[in-house]
Order: C-alpha cells, then structure tokens, then sequence
C-alpha cells in the first residue's frame, strides 16, 4: 500500500512497491485470513449471488493481502497512530496533477 487515497498523501518515493503472490482464490485467501475473518468470508460466500462472486472474492482478497503483510499491517498502525512519513500528492506527482 503506498498511498492514502482520502487523504492525499503517498509515501516517499523511496519506498519499495510492496508486491503480493496470494492467489485470488477462495481456499488461498481463506487460508492467508486471520481466524477470527474466516466465518464471515464464508458467510459472505454462502450469501452472494453467483454474479456478485467476484467482488466478494476481490474485496476478501484484498482484506487478506493487508492483514497477511506484517510490514503492511506496521505501515497501517503507523498511518492510524498519525505517525506514518507521507508527502503531499503534489509532490509525488507533480505540481500539474489534477485530483
């Protein structure tokens, strides 16, 4: 995760990407989720239309790749404590950017 969309800010272009190999499949996301989600991924499963079955896959996976990267759930606490080392957007991508 590298920038803060509500907020306008990114983190120092020194920063590395952050890259995942979690698969977007329902047995590797339900394994990569804490304990204590794995109930409610498998109700949201069970409740979901079969048309709606990959934006629920997406949204749990995307859950699952925050909460299964301790440098990403570090960098998360930081941005919650106010602690996080962010620029404005401006200066990540330019003085022209338009948001």
């Amino acid at each position: 995760m590298r920038a803060t969309v509500g907020g306008m800010s990114a983190q120092p272009a020194d920063a590395g990407p952050v890259r995942t190999s979690l698969p977007r499949t329902i047995r590797a996301i339900r394994a990569a989720l804490p304990e204590e989600k794995r109930s409610q991924f498998a109700a949201d499963l069970e409740d979901t239309e079969a048309g709606g079955l990959a934006v629920v896959v997406t949204k749990w996976w995307t859950r699952a790749v925050v909460w299964s990267s301790p440098d990403t759930m570090a960098e998360l606490e930081k941005v919650r404590a106010g602690t996080a080392r962010t620029l404005p957007i401006e200066q990540v991508l330019g003085a022209n950017w338009r948001g």
